[in-house]
């Protein structure tokens, strides 16, 4: 048997797995840039396929600095590199005679929560939060009509519907962390700035199940932002910002007890099994995490991406030559959507099958039919005030069908325009009302994928059911199940995450 580490919910657990199991670990970290800051200097003065800052302004021009909400890295960072980009671009614009009261600051949340004025802060740091904020730092609102603008629709009939500041301001510049390849690009002005109207084009079933992994470029869903982003270049002047950073997830503190590649379970894990779940969770929701930049490039957006990627690639992609009849998860409970949150069912299937199962390009890790088993607790409940429509959809509409097309079809737009969910994601801190419907939509490819999934440690069978999964008692019976559909010989892949990675097929 081969013993691996890995996280399981708010635990670490020791996986035995088959000694034919195929352990794909992710790449060495990459080495950092000594000098962040400078780094972002340069980048803003030698733009790609734009011109430098101190030829597209000058000191009466209005600038808005859009940056990336707390959805990504995971975990938090301890220090998040945001504030820092941010204190450099406008130091850059003061040098430029550009006042205070000439920069606006936008939260580019898209349809989640608004963040409160301490996880504003978190982001952009004191220095900006007390030159800025709350003042001049504000929340993307995707419902209010007087700060959106609709640009027209695409050749393709998509609509482009955004905030009014990418086209009110002389300059737009967006602080992107590339994390993943879906982030990053045309997505972050038309999901992080965008409205229900231009997100829907390429946040539903049909896209995501018939157009390809959204991790990677070249899928329909990147084309409609392409599409997107080519009306809104006709209407507004963008500087996109973006970072890379390295894997190296922990602090060399944290590395000695969190770490995959230790051979035995570290005793506060093995103690930490006896405290009760909302203990756990709190030391969970308590991890920063040591990520560091490895490069950042500035201009024209699209010429920015393609640069972007390919840094990305080098960090994040591990070849494999095939692809196995069954693949092993076991993830900590971990979410873009649950930061100074907490996690729910929807959430944790979500992290697996949305984001996880879709990390590679081309092919996924496991065959076509193939079996998934997941080591996860799906622990129940909701944050009432965060998630109050991922409640109704998960009592009401899961109930009611599991199919993404039924669902889009029957519950999406009541849920998009219902004035109780426009209101709370508008003054209550809520996710838009149509959101657990995109959770849903983002692991529908995988569920069209694979011919079984197993789920090995939830705490509650009835979570399995109402999501649609089977439950085994143990890993041992989760392998035994697999073989009545795969037969006695099948091949076995483990992904150990985190840090993330995206598997790439060469053949």
């Amino acid at each position: 048997m081969i013993k691996r580490l890995a996280f399981f919910g708010d635990d670490l657990i020791q996986l035995e797995l088959p000694d034919k199991t195929r352990i794909v670990k992710p790449p060495e970290p990459l080495a950092p840039l000594p000098d962040y800051r400078e780094a972002v200097r340069s980048a803003l003065r030698e733009p790609v396929g734009s011109p430098p800052l101190h030829q597209m302004l000058d000191g009466n021009s209005r600038v808005t600095i859009a940056f990336d909400d707390a959805a990504l890295p995971l975990p938090l960072m301890r220090r998040d590199i945001r504030g820092q980009a941010i204190e450099t671009i406008c130091e850059e614009l003061y040098s430029l005679g550009l006042s205070r009261n000439q920069i606006k600051l936008i939260c580019a949340i898209g349809l989640h929560r608004k963040l409160n004025h301490r996880e504003l802060e978190h982001l952009v740091g004191k220095k900006v939060w007390t030159e800025f904020g709350p003042a001049r730092i504000v929340n993307h609102d995707a419902e209010d009509p007087i700060s959106l603008v609709h640009l027209g629709h695409t050749e393709e009939g998509y609509e482009v519907e955004v905030n009014r500041a990418l086209v009110d301001s002389d300059l737009v510049i967006y602080v992107n962390i590339s994390w993943s390849s879906m982030n990053g690009g045309w997505k972050s002005y038309l999901v992080g700035l965008g409205t229900y109207n231009t997100i829907r084009a390429h946040h539903n079933p049909r896209t995501l199940m018939e157009g390809g992994t959204i991790m990677d470029p070249s899928s329909d869903f990147h084309r409609i932002l392409s599409s997107q982003g080519r009306v809104l270049a006709r209407h507004a002047r963008l500087l996109s910002v973006e970072t890379v950073l390295n894997n190296r997830i922990w602090s060399p503190l944290g590395q000695r007890f969190l770490s995959l590649d230790r051979e035995a379970l570290p005793l506060p894990f093995r103690l930490s099994r006896r405290l009760p779940q909302s203990i756990k969770s709190l030391f969970s929701a308590s991890l920063r995490s040591h990520y560091a930049p490895v490069a950042v490039y500035s201009g024209n957006p699209d010429d920015v991406h393609k640069i972007t990627l390919k840094t990305l690639f080098k960090q994040q992609n591990v070849v494999l030559e095939d692809q196995s009849d069954l693949l092993v998860l076991s993830l900590p409970n971990i979410s873009p959507y649950s930061v100074f949150s907490r996690i729910n069912p929807l959430l944790a299937l979500n992290t697996s099958l949305g984001y996880v199962f879709n990390l590679h390009l081309g092919k996924p890790a496991v065959k076509p039919g193939g079996v998934l088993v997941l080591l996860q607790p799906f622990i129940p409940g909701f944050h009432r005030q965060h998630h109050p429509s991922y409640i109704e959809f998960y009592r009401n509409v899961l109930k009611n069908t599991k199919n993404p097309l039924e669902i889009e079809e029957k519950f999406e737009e009541d849920f998009a325009r219902r004035e109780e969910y426009i209101h709370k994601y508008r003054n209550r801190y809520a996710y838009h009302g149509v959101h657990p419907f995109y959770v849903w939509y983002w692991c529908c490819p995988a569920f069209k994928h694979l011919g079984r999934i197993l789920v090995v440690g939830a705490k509650d069978e009835r979570v399995l059911q109402r999501l649609g999964l089977e439950g085994a008692g143990s890993l041992n019976e989760a392998l035994r199940m697999a073989a009545d559909t795969l037969g006695e010989d099948f091949s076995i892949t483990h992904l150990s995450m985190p840090p993330i990675f995206a598997a790439r097929y060469d053949g």
